[in-house]
């Protein structure tokens, strides 16, 4: 069963913290799995109408004027893939060339802007397969085993569910999945979608589905979203 989504993400000022919202209506949701091929067939589209809204879906776009294609499913690797040019300051981090078509694959399976995932990652791990923090987050985009665990990730130990992780093709798949949860537990706003997935949902809603006043979260969200800019503007 595929993925099917229409959404409107209106883009605000960076300015502040609070200033800026991003808010994406889910329209249409149907299914939900890891794998999902059937999200890729038309791939991801993306317009901005006469108020400034930006349209994202992947099913059939509408015929309007100035639609862009963010990626293709029946294109070549090269042609659904965003370039250097695109990428900006991104693409100079170790490890973006190999991990960009896995975390665009991960977004087209989850019918997620592969510009979102791409920032989240870059956010991350400076796109570091291997990456392990502190606190015990693996990989790419950095997945707690216990987060990981949700979505059938399991191991008979900590060392093994690590180890699991620091597979990139999975842990895109995985993380991206878990991200796309968010955006929808917190209705579209990507700025809380965001903070739950540094902080943990948890937090997001202890504090009134706020933004938590941790500066690490905060500085996050800031850094996420100037990534997501560079590669969509």
């Amino acid at each position: 069963m595929g993925v099917q989504m229409i959404g409107v993400v209106k883009l605000g000022s960076l300015c502040q913290l609070h200033a800026r919202r991003l808010t994406l209506a889910l329209v249409t949701l149907v299914g939900w799995l890891v794998f999902t091929p059937g999200a890729q067939a038309s791939g991801v589209w993306r317009y901005e109408d006469a108020d400034g809204v930006s349209h994202f879906g992947n099913t059939a776009p509408p015929a309007v004027p100035g639609l862009q294609w963010l990626s293709r499913g029946g294109a070549s690797r090269g042609q659904q893939s965003m370039s250097r040019s695109e990428a900006g300051p991104l693409s100079k981090m170790a490890g973006y060339g190999r991990a960009k078509p896995l975390l665009e694959d991960a977004a087209h399976s989850h019918a997620v802007d592969p510009a979102l995932v791409t920032a989240v990652s870059a956010a991350e791990s400076g796109f570091r397969a291997d990456a392990v923090s502190p606190k015990g987050a693996v990989g790419l985009m950095q997945l707690m085993p216990a987060t990981a665990a949700r979505y059938g990730v399991v191991a008979g130990s900590l060392q093994e569910a690590t180890n699991l992780l620091k597979d990139p093709r999975l842990n895109a798949q995985v993380g991206t999945r878990y991200l796309a949860d968010l955006i929808r537990m917190f209705n579209g706003d990507l700025e809380l979608a965001l903070a739950a997935y540094n902080a943990g949902e948890g937090a997001v809603m202890k504090h009134g589905r706020r933004i938590p006043p941790y500066p690490e979260t905060q500085q996050y969200v800031v850094r996420v979203l100037k990534y997501y800019r560079a590669l969509t503007r």
